[in-house]
């Protein structure tokens, strides 16, 4: 058993000069007061103690891809908790059904030999079953429908690992399909998508509850003929992601999402696709010519392809160029995410009977330890 003393960050608000007690693994007491008086205490004198945060888009880091191999999985999750991650959703790109399918397999093994690291909460696929008009930087030649026969070859065999789906309901075989997956646990994100405000409103008769990277890779704005990013902002229902990089978003769109949707329905991401630590340059990767330049990396043809940065990096972004508050900054990393995973049960809070998964920031906003399962696992700073 031990203390962490100092202000805490947690349901959407800071708790100043604050007790948490932890005791294998969980927190067992959130107070003013020490219940034992013999346990140690450590002073955050400077900086806040916040949940672990929890991205829900994230294909890799660090050089690695979920998509590349089995190994992959235990990389990343080792070294997720030096950027604040206790959770995640390993997320796939669009391949063919075989690389779907290994990535699914490859999953599946690590959830039942996971190692020292964040946690896998599952699996995120991101496509191929969305549109080629916003394909993005996935590659079309791959592109498909999602038909009964994908559902029951591919999908149907993974239920129990399978926790968000994007795709483009407009490409969709039959919108009962959406209820099907909805049915078995399975969130269905509309992304890379063209569909209208009307077939988005469809498609939430039949489950559909999220909205992926929100603006980028989707019909647009438009007065007339409004379509996916219109009604991300229209359907209350919808929980949006959203990439705040500097990067995918301008600031002010930002802000603008969180004044319409308000924090209980905004999910910071990364969608870092593991190019986060690569200097500057022209790289070959994946079957991609790909150029990076800071936080920024494209294809030859100037495509976005993804972000380089991880979510720690987005929480700071969103404070100091989007005019939003610290503590629902972390919430909407940290909360919010897993509730919109159903995930939150004991997870994602400061609170008696969550799990003792905890990132200090930094009085600059940057990690300077992550905890998980009561454990240190990244002490240094950045």
């Amino acid at each position: 058993m031990y203390y962490l003393k100092g202000d805490v960050i947690t349901d959407g608000r800071i708790i100043k000069d604050c007790l948490v007690q932890i005791t294998d693994g969980e927190i067992t007491h959130v107070g003013n007061e020490r219940v034992n008086t013999n346990a140690p205490v450590y002073e955050v004198k400077v900086g806040y103690i916040c949940p672990g945060l929890t991205d829900i888009h994230i294909h890799g880091v660090n050089g690695f891809d979920f998509m590349d191999n089995q190994e992959a999985f235990a990389e990343i999750a080792k070294l997720l908790p030096r950027y604040g991650l206790t959770s995640f959703l390993a997320t796939s790109r669009t391949g063919t059904i075989n690389d779907v399918k290994k990535f699914l397999e490859g999953a599946k093994s690590y959830q039942g030999n996971p190692i020292v690291g964040a946690n896998c909460l599952g699996v995120h696929l991101e496509g191929p079953w969305i549109s080629p008009t916003y394909s993005g930087a996935q590659s079309k030649s791959y592109i498909r429908q999602l038909t009964w026969n994908d559902v029951e070859n591919v999908l149907n065999p993974f239920l129990d690992i399978i926790s968000v789906i994007t795709l483009a309901p407009e490409e969709v075989e039959d919108y009962a399909i959406l209820n099907h997956l909805r049915a078995n646990g399975i969130h269905i994100s509309a992304g890379h998508t063209n569909a209208t405000i009307e077939e988005i409103g469809a498609a939430i008769e039949y489950g559909l509850t999220q909205i992926t990277h929100t603006f980028n890779a989707m019909s647009p704005v438009h007065h007339r003929t409004p379509g996916t990013a219109v009604a991300s902002l229209y359907y209350d229902i919808l929980t949006c992601e959203i990439i705040t990089d500097g990067i995918h978003i301008h600031p002010n769109m930002i802000e603008l999402l969180y004044k319409v949707k308000g924090s209980e329905r905004m999910v910071l991401i990364s969608d870092c696709t593991g190019y986060n630590e690569l200097a500057d340059g022209e790289y070959f990767f994946r079957e991609k010519n790909l150029i990076k330049h800071g936080n920024k990396v494209t294809l030859d043809n100037g495509q976005l392809a993804g972000s380089a940065i991880t979510l720690d990096k987005g929480i700071k972004y969103a404070v100091e160029q989007c005019n939003i508050p610290l503590e629902k900054a972390v919430y909407m990393a940290t909360q919010v995410p897993l509730n919109a995973i159903d995930k939150g049960e004991n997870r994602g809070r400061i609170s008696a009977g969550y799990k003792a998964d905890i990132m200090i920031l930094n009085n600059k906003l940057n990690v300077d330890k992550t905890i998980v399962n009561g454990e240190i696992v990244y002490a240094g700073g950045v």
